[in-house]
């Protein structure tokens, strides 16, 4: 259900399992994180996380599949552990991720646009965190990273009511970063950022990740391909050429 779409300097992770609205499977957890793997290898600048059908992004996970979590206490371990391996392997990448969100982003697919660095919503996106619906729980890192970016009250909020807001409230308490119009949600952006220094995009994100080296990437950018470029595009009054 998810597959590698390469469009240099872009990468893009797209959900395509429309007729179930995007819901992830337990087992497709493991195929997601292998294909963020695929991505964060490649010679993209950017990955980008989106859907196939403008009407969901992702439904969050197969709700088919809960029942057999009743009595299946091992199914239980795999499912919570797969789905935390994905997402941490989203939120370790070395590269800015971003996703682009149309349609309704629920449960799971909430964790999955916030293992995302940045959120962009279209005009018909909607979201809903909704375990207490289920008499479930949610797992620690996302509430963690929900806290982060809306704040205590506002995770409060979405989990005790699991109510449904629309892409303008979503913007307002900070679960998105941007709204687009219609047409191709967050051209633009991906634009900026695939135009920009790769060693640039990647040392940014390391330093902002507290990451170990990152004084050393500050000093040896100045040696660096991207810096030669980006300082004779900048004297010359041109656009950078930037390779790799």
């Amino acid at each position: 259900m998810f597959r590698l779409e390469m469009d240099r300097p872009v990468a893009r992770i797209v959900i395509d399992r429309g007729e179930k609205r995007n819901a992830i499977p337990i087992g497709c957890w493991s195929e997601l994180e292998r294909i963020a793997a695929a991505a964060a290898a490649s010679d993209a600048r950017l990955v980008v996380i989106t859907s196939a059908d403008p009407a969901s992004f992702c439904a969050g996970a197969d709700l088919s599949e809960m029942p057999a979590l009743i009595e299946d206490v091992k199914k239980r371990h795999i499912f919570r552990g797969a789905m935390t391996s994905a997402l941490a392997r989203i939120r370790g990448m070395g590269k800015p991720t971003m996703a682009t969100i149309e349609g309704g982003c629920f449960g799971a697919g909430v964790s999955l646009a916030m293992a995302c660095d940045m959120r962009v919503a279209g005009p018909n996106a909607t979201f809903a965190i909704t375990p207490a619906r289920f008499g479930i729980s949610y797992p620690q890192p996302d509430l963690m990273r929900l806290i982060e970016l809306v704040g205590p009250g506002q995770a409060a909020r979405l989990l005790y009511t699991a109510e449904t807001i629309d892409a303008a409230e979503a913007h307002r308490i900070g679960l998105v970063e941007l709204l687009c119009g219609d047409g191709v949600c967050g051209k633009s952006i991906v634009d900026s950022i695939a135009g920009n220094a790769p060693y640039s995009l990647y040392a940014l994100k390391a330093t902002m990740a507290g990451r170990f080296g990152v004084e050393k990437r500050f000093d040896d950018a100045f040696s660096s391909a991207d810096f030669q470029e980006g300082w004779e595009a900048f004297s010359s009054r041109r656009k950078p050429d930037f390779v790799g």
